[in-house]
């Protein structure tokens, strides 16, 4: 990958947030800008950062993923450079099919090594 991308994660579990956040430091070409337990100051921080790709939690209290990405998609249409959405989940299968706005998804229990993060990004980006 030769093109650095920065990314934002929404997640409300943060030994979650501190692993990804570990295993995106192994990745060269991905830099995490900030990670949010709270749905709403991620969502802030993805429309005045703009980052390239935004990792959000599928379940989270009060607010899931989804509500979260139309909550905020008004304001993304206006973005020059749309982010990169990626589910985070701990389901076995994510029907992202019914959401247009994501362009791939993650288990959480799947996701044990930067190397495996890395692959699955690689897949992500590859197809969207």
């Amino acid at each position: 990958m030769s093109n650095n991308l920065t990314c934002i994660a929404i997640d409300d579990d943060p030994l979650f947030l501190r692993k990804l956040e570990t295993f995106v430091m192994d990745l060269p070409w991905l830099n995490l800008l900030d990670t949010y337990t709270n749905p709403v100051q991620g969502a802030t921080a993805v429309i005045s950062q703009k980052p390239d790709m935004v990792f959000v939690d599928m379940e989270m209290p009060y607010i899931d993923g989804s509500y979260l990405m139309d909550w905020i998609e008004p304001k993304l249409r206006s973005m020059e450079k749309k982010p990169i959405i990626v589910l985070i989940t701990s389901l076995e299968k994510a029907d992202i099919a019914e959401m247009p706005k994501v362009s791939g998804y993650i288990n959480k229990y799947d996701m044990n090594s930067p190397d495996i993060l890395g692959e699955r990004l690689r897949e992500i980006l590859g197809s969207s």
